[in-house]
């Protein structure tokens, strides 16, 4: 089974990986990488984020800086 993430997760883990909080909309946070030309967007706050959409995230997180 794969880990269950929150969205303060999620959060700290874009800014381990150097990500940068580049605006909100709502409870939508936006975050880009001074490498990458995409951005991430993370709904917050949300205690369960779905699996699906948490592995997604995860991946383009760790993925999009190679």
């Amino acid at each position: 089974m794969p880990k269950r993430y929150t969205s303060r997760e999620l959060v700290k883990l874009a800014g381990e990986f150097g990500w940068i909080l580049v605006g909100v909309s709502g409870d939508h946070q936006n975050f880009k990488h001074p490498a990458s030309r995409f951005i991430v967007t993370i709904v917050h706050p949300q205690k369960d984020v779905p699996v699906g959409r948490a592995l997604d995230t995860v991946k383009k997180i760790r993925l999009e800086l190679k």
